[in-house]
């Protein structure tokens, strides 16, 4: 019955928020839920009885009229065409953010392991392979080359990602076959997403026991240096996990405008932008009187962890008179 609610909830969407639309939308989720009801009473497999359902009530235009909707819908399709995204519009979406998913993950992963051979060669003598600093010098190459490497991909990534806009524009609605898909991927990857987020927790926690251990021991410094190298490799791995599994929520939760994705977070957004472009210029020009005023420099920093407490009030309760309003 979620999916049901859940897909009730987008159909009326983009629809004024008065009295006869709120009548109307009780009035189908009623009908909704006895026709699955009825067909659960039949049988019907989970999956089949929503099937039906959508199938039958899920397109507002065929059923407006009996809901008293008509002119709600006409003044809705004035007022704004919606792009359709098809289920193959869906899949290239995911599939294309998954590609640019890897490239993210792998470019952070270079960026964290990057200064890994600088440590471990720092720890060796002064000379090395009959070079003086040379392994200094072997560290610092390696560590820019990948570091370099990370940019690339990183721009690469964004490259594709511009490919489509759905994360920027929400003017945009999922057909059937699409919402079905989406919801079906959502349930199969649901597992292998937690297993990802599983094993980054792990290696996190792990990354440190090294570190800890040798530390207590009092070995060399040698062997608390490699503790370091390793530390940094396990936390690589582990966000290497994190961003797979983010990416791939994300790509979902952007079809399906859920979370910080959803018509709500993208107002707030939006108010928090047109209320920063404000707000923060103001902070510098506070920050700047003050301290070339005062001259305590060492001091006016506070005002920067305060600003971002008062902003965060600010747009808080900007929302909040927004939804009174509404």
């Amino acid at each position: 019955m979620d999916t049901i609610r859940t897909y009730l909830e987008n159909m009326f969407l983009h629809l004024p928020k008065n009295p006869e639309v709120r009548r109307a939308k009780e009035e189908l989720l009623s009908m909704m839920e006895d026709k699955y009801q009825e067909l659960k009473r039949e049988g019907r497999s989970e999956n089949e009885a929503i099937g039906i359902v959508i199938s039958e009530f899920g397109n507002l235009e065929e059923i407006a009229e009996e809901l008293g909707l008509t002119n709600f819908m006409h003044q809705e399709n004035k007022r704004k065409n919606l792009r359709v995204i098809s289920r193959e519009d869906a899949s290239h979406f995911m599939e294309n953010r998954e590609k640019a998913s890897y490239k993210v993950a792998l470019g952070v992963v270079l960026a964290i392991w990057s200064p890994i051979l600088l440590i471990i060669l720092s720890s060796m003598e002064e000379e090395f392979l009959g070079v003086q600093n040379g392994g200094m010098a072997l560290g610092l190459f390696v560590l820019i080359v990948m570091v370099a490497a990370a940019v690339g991909l990183f721009i690469l990534s964004g490259v594709e990602y511009g490919r489509y806009d759905l994360d920027k524009n929400a003017d945009f609605t999922l057909d059937f076959q699409a919402e079905t898909y989406v919801r079906n991927e959502e349930d199969r990857n649901r597992l292998p997403m937690a297993i990802k987020i599983t094993i980054g927790v792990v290696l996190c926690i792990v990354s440190v026991l090294p570190l800890i251990l040798l530390g207590i021991l009092e070995v060399r410094d040698e062997m608390l240096i490699m503790a370091v190298a390793l530390l940094l490799f396990l936390v690589g791995s582990a966000v290497f996990l994190f961003v797979l599994a983010g990416s791939q929520q994300s790509s979902m939760d952007i079809l399906l405008k859920k979370g910080e994705y959803s018509m709500e977070a993208r107002k707030r957004s939006k108010k928090a932008e047109t209320i920063g472009s404000i707000y923060w210029p103001l902070i510098v020009l506070v920050y700047l009187y003050w301290s070339f005023t005062s001259g305590l420099w060492g001091f006016t920093w506070i005002i920067w962890p305060l600003a971002g407490l008062l902003f965060a009030a600010i747009v808080g309760a900007a929302g909040l008179i927004s939804n009174k309003e509404e």
